[in-house]
């Protein structure tokens, strides 16, 4: 099977007159461009990016993943749907395979629920039960005669209210910071950041840019078991009828 290529350079939009790198600006037809637009000087497409074995887009050497049949490195997407070989061929799996594989995931999954929920009982009348007797090393070990057991540790975990502490920082000034260390952490206001990354003002032109390269995006793939098809449709109707009965 033959792996389309999802890469024009032709079809992609470009994204400013600024490398996204070093923030420099790039004479127009001197610049290079990633698989999103973005704009690339020269140095920096040679030194920071690496073209997709598969598609032949640009992707940054740090965020490409290497095939395991060649090593060539190829960008998530491509790297995803089964990068294209040398054989020209995707690495897939039949329906059958994925029909057998869904099956056993699903059993699997009321079973792991059903183990996790008894376990986290279990946890909870354990932890009580150390609560009871000696700690040795701070942490209590109960044992299920001569066999295995299971530690119960403690530890202390301790937070400050930065308000409160700011008065501690006032009175010590330089001092603070030998004994407290400063995080700083940026969680983006998605209607405020959407709105100014398509707005078109030149004078933050730049300031997009920037933000555009400290932008780190993982894709995050995530299963989840839905309903047996027909059955959520009965379900509703056991449940209505029951609560006519009532």
């Amino acid at each position: 099977m033959e792996v389309e290529n999802s890469f024009r350079v032709e079809e992609v939009e470009a994204r400013g007159a600024v490398c996204v790198e070093c923030l420099a600006a790039v004479a127009l037809g001197e610049s290079a461009r990633d698989r999103c637009g973005a704009t690339l000087c020269p140095a920096c497409a040679a030194e920071f990016y690496e073209a997709c074995a598969a598609c032949g887009g640009l992707v940054p050497r740090d965020e490409a993943l290497a095939r395991t049949q060649d090593g060539a490195l190829c960008c998530v997407e491509c790297f995803g749907r089964g990068a294209a070989g040398e054989a020209g061929e995707v690495a897939s799996l039949t329906d059958e395979e994925v029909a057998a594989l869904v099956a056993e995931y699903v059993a699997l999954h009321e079973e792991i629920k059903r183990l996790d929920s008894r376990a986290g009982e279990i946890k909870e009348q354990l932890k009580l039960a150390a609560r009871s007797r000696p700690r040795i090393s701070n942490a209590v070990v109960l044992r299920a005669g001569e066999g295995a057991g299971v530690r119960c540790s403690y530890a202390v975990k301790t937070a400050y209210d930065a308000e409160k502490l700011s008065a501690a920082e006032r009175l010590l000034g330089e001092e603070f910071a030998a004994i407290f260390e400063r995080k700083v952490t940026f969680s983006a206001v998605k209607g405020g950041l959407e709105e100014f990354m398509s707005s078109t003002d030149e004078a933050r032109a730049a300031a997009r840019e920037a933000v555009r390269a400290a932008e780190q995006r993982t894709e995050v793939a995530t299963l989840t078991v839905v309903a047996q098809k027909g059955r959520s449709a009965e379900g509703k109707r056991q449940k209505a009828k029951g609560k006519g009965q009532k």
